[in-house]
C-alpha cells in the first residue's frame, strides 16, 4: 500500500532533489560517459568534437576550421649544399595567429611563381614562433610558405622568395694539399706547355690545324695571339670538342667569320668550350651550340636562354625583374603591378590562370577531358570567405551541358547559393544547397512545362496588370488549376475548363459566419429575439439567413400534443458586426436556431 506518511513524502521528495542536482551537475562539471559533444556554428556546419572520438581516443577534435591567414615572406640565404628558410612567426598584412593554427609548409621549386603542391613540399615547421630550417637543393629554387590549421585547410601561399642556390666551394673551403694528380682528368693541365700567346697566324701553315694534330685542350685563349685562328688555318671539321679546353674560345681569338660550319665537327663546341662574350660581333653559319647560356644583355632587360642550366627562356625587364618564362613547365607572364598570367599545359587539368598581384589569390580556365575526346571548359573565379567556408563562382562548359555555380573551394560537388543548369533536354534556374536538400529553390524546364520546386512567393508591382493569370490556348481541354498533397488522386482545389471550382476541404471565407443561438421563447406565441455580435464579415451589403432546428415546425394548436409547433423564425438588423435572431413558437420550449451572414 502507498506509504502517505510525512516521514516518507519527506523521504521521497529528498530522493527527486538529489536527481535534480545530479542533472544540474554540468554547469558545475560533469562527465561525458562514452560520448561526444558536437560543437557546430551558427550555419549547423560541424567544427569541433568533444570527447570521445570515432578512433576510440578522447579528446578535442577541429573540424571544419576557416583557413588560415597567408604567412609573412621568408627569409632564405645560401649555405653550403643548399639554402636556409626562415619564418618570423608573423603573417601577411599583419593578420593574428589563428587558435586552430597547426605549421606552415615550406615548398621550394627551380620554378618561379609555382603552385605548393605535394611535390614541392620540402619540410614543415611546427612551432608559431617561427624557426630556420635547411632545405638541399643542387640548384637555384624559389620559396613559398603555406600555412595548415588542424582540420587540414591551407592558407593562400606567401610571397615567392628566389631565386637562392647553394652557396659556391671557395679557395677557403678547400684544405691545402687535397688536390692531387689522381684528382685531375687526363690532359687536363696543357696551358702550362704553351706560351701566352705563343701561336699566331703566321705560325700556323694553312690548314695545318687537324683533329689528329690538336692534343686533347691544347687550345687555350692566352696561347693564341688576337686573331691567329683565321678559315685558311682549319682543316675541315678539325674542331671537336675534345681539341678545345673549357673557355678556350674568346672574341679576339677568332677572326670574323672564321669558323663555319664546315670546320667545326658535329657538336664540338659546348659550354665549357666558350668563354663568356666569346663570339660577339662573329658569325656562326649552321652550327650547333650545345648547353650554353645565350643573353641579350648581362643586366637590365634582357632575354635569356638556359639560365644556370635551367632550360628555360627567362625575359627580364628594364630593373632586371624576370617578368616572363617559358619552359617545360608553361609560360608564365609578370606585369609591373605583379600580377601573374600563367599557362600550365602539364596540370592534370591543364589551366591559364591568372594571380594578384600579391599572389594570394587567383582565377582560372582550365580544359576537362572527363571522357576520352572530350573537351569541357570551366571558368573558375578567385577564392572569398563565407561563414560556410571558401567558395568560388564557376562556369563550366560540358558534354552537351552548361552550369554557373557557386561552389566550395575544398570540393568541386558541393554548390552552395544560385544556380543555372541547362542540357539539350532541360533548364534549372534557382537556388541549391548540396548539403541541405529542404533549402532547395528552382524551376526545372523540361518541353512544354515549367515545374516550381518551392514555396511560391508572388510580389507583383503596383499597376493595373493581373498579378496571376493562367490563360490556357484555343483547344485545351484539361483543368486550368489542381491542388493536390502526396494523393495525386485527392485533389484538394480544382478549377475546371469552364469555370466549376470544387473544394476538397471546409471553405472558409471572410465575407461568410456562421453560429448557432439557442432562444427561450417569453410567452407562447410571443416573438422572442436574440442578439448575435462580435463578428467581422467582409462586405458592403449584408443578408442574413436563420432556420429552426425543430422536428415540430408550423402550427399545430390541433395536433396531438397541442400547441408545440415553432410558428417561425427571421433575422434583423443584419451588419457586419451581427444581427438579431428571432423564433415565434407555440409553447415557451428551448429552441436552436441556425444563423448566417453574407456579405458582399
Amino acid at each position: 500500500m502507498y506509504d502517505r506518511s510525512l516521514a516518507a513524502e519527506v523521504a521521497r521528495l529528498k530522493r527527486r532533489i538529489a536527481q535534480i542536482e545530479k542533472g544540474q551537475r554540468v554547469s558545475q562539471g560533469a562527465s561525458i560517459e562514452n560520448a561526444a559533444l558536437e560543437v557546430k556554428d551558427d550555419t549547423g556546419s560541424l567544427r569541433a568534437i568533444v570527447g570521445q572520438q570515432a578512433d576510440g581516443t578522447s579528446g578535442i577534435q577541429v573540424v571544419n576550421g576557416p583557413p588560415p591567414p597567408a604567412p609573412s615572406a621568408p627569409g632564405v640565404a645560401s649555405v653550403l649544399g643548399g639554402v636556409t628558410v626562415s619564418w618570423d612567426g608573423l603573417f601577411a598584412a599583419g593578420a593574428a595567429i589563428p587558435l586552430d593554427w597547426s605549421r606552415v609548409e615550406v615548398h621550394a621549386s627551380s620554378t618561379p611563381s609555382f603552385d605548393p603542391l605535394p611535390t614541392t613540399l620540402q619540410t614543415t615547421i611546427e612551432t608559431a614562433q617561427g624557426a630556420t630550417v635547411v632545405v638541399p637543393t643542387d640548384v637555384p629554387v624559389y620559396v613559398r610558405l603555406l600555412a595548415r590549421n588542424t582540420s587540414g585547410a591551407a592558407s593562400p601561399s606567401s610571397i615567392e622568395v628566389g631565386p637562392y642556390g647553394p652557396a659556391p666551394v671557395v679557395a677557403d673551403d678547400i684544405l691545402d694539399g687535397i688536390v692531387t694528380e689522381v684528382k685531375l682528368a687526363n690532359d687536363a693541365v696543357t696551358a702550362a706547355k704553351i706560351a701566352a700567346a705563343a701561336v699566331g697566324t703566321t705560325e700556323i701553315a694553312d690548314d695545318a690545324i687537324t683533329t689528329p694534330k690538336v692534343t686533347a685542350g691544347a687550345i687555350l685563349a692566352a696561347q693564341i695571339a688576337a686573331g691567329a685562328v683565321v678559315t685558311d688555318k682549319l682543316a675541315a671539321e678539325a674542331v671537336t670538342a675534345a681539341k678545345i679546353a673549357a673557355l678556350a674560345i674568346t672574341t679576339d681569338k677568332i677572326d670574323a667569320n672564321a669558323i663555319t660550319t664546315s670546320k667545326l665537327a658535329a657538336g664540338s663546341v659546348d659550354a665549357t668550350a666558350l668563354k663568356a662574350d666569346a663570339i660577339t660581333g662573329k658569325t656562326i653559319t649552321s652550327g650547333t651550340i650545345t648547353g650554353s647560356l645565350l643573353q641579350t644583355a648581362t643586366s637590365g632587360e634582357r632575354i635569356t636562354v638556359n639560365e644556370a642550366g635551367a632550360n628555360k627562356v627567362l625575359v627580364y625587364d628594364a630593373t632586371g625583374r624576370a617578368v616572363g618564362e617559358l619552359s617545360g613547365d608553361g609560360l608564365g607572364l609578370e606585369g609591373t603591378s605583379g600580377a601573374i598570367i600563367w599557362i600550365d599545359p602539364d596540370s592534370t587539368y591543364p589551366n591559364l590562370r591568372f594571380y594578384t598581384a600579391d599572389g594570394a589569390n587567383s582565377a582560372y580556365i582550365n580544359i576537362v577531358e572527363a571522357a576520352p575526346g572530350d573537351a569541357d571548359i570551366g571558368i573558375n573565379s578567385g577564392t572569398f570567405s563565407t561563414p560556410g567556408g571558401a567558395m568560388r563562382w564557376r562556369t563550366f562548359f560540358g558534354r552537351d551541358f552548361w552550369t554557373a555555380e557557386r561552389i566550395r573551394t575544398s570540393s568541386d560537388t558541393v554548390n552552395i547559393g544560385g544556380r543555372i543548369f541547362m542540357d539539350g533536354t532541360s533548364a534549372t534556374v534557382g537556388y541549391q544547397d548540396a548539403t541541405s536538400a529542404t533549402q532547395r529553390s528552382d524551376i526545372l524546364f523540361t518541353p512544354g512545362n515549367a515545374q516550381l520546386r518551392a514555396r511560391l512567393l508572388n510580389s507583383p508591382p503596383a499597376s493595373s496588370n493581373t498579378a496571376l493569370l493562367v490563360e490556357t490556348a484555343a483547344g485545351h481541354t484539361g483543368y486550368m488549376l489542381r491542388l493536390f498533397n502526396d494523393d495525386a488522386a485527392a485533389y484538394r482545389f480544382s478549377v475546371d475548363l469552364a469555370g466549376n471550382t470544387t473544394i476538397g476541404g471546409v471553405l472558409s471565407a471572410p465575407n461568410i459566419a456562421t453560429g448557432t443561438v439557442t432562444i427561450t421563447p417569453a410567452a407562447a406565441y410571443t416573438p422572442t429575439s436574440i442578439p448575435v455580435t462580435g463578428l467581422n464579415v467582409a462586405g458592403s451589403t449584408f443578408r442574413g439567413y436563420a432556420t429552426a432546428n425543430s422536428t415540430v415546425p408550423g402550427y399545430r394548436a390541433s395536433a396531438t400534443p397541442p400547441g408545440a409547433g415553432v410558428t417561425g423564425v427571421s433575422v434583423s438588423n443584419v451588419t457586419s458586426t451581427g444581427l438579431t435572431v428571432w423564433v415565434n413558437r407555440e409553447n415557451t420550449t428551448n429552441t436552436t436556431i441556425n444563423w448566417m451572414v453574407i456579405g458582399s
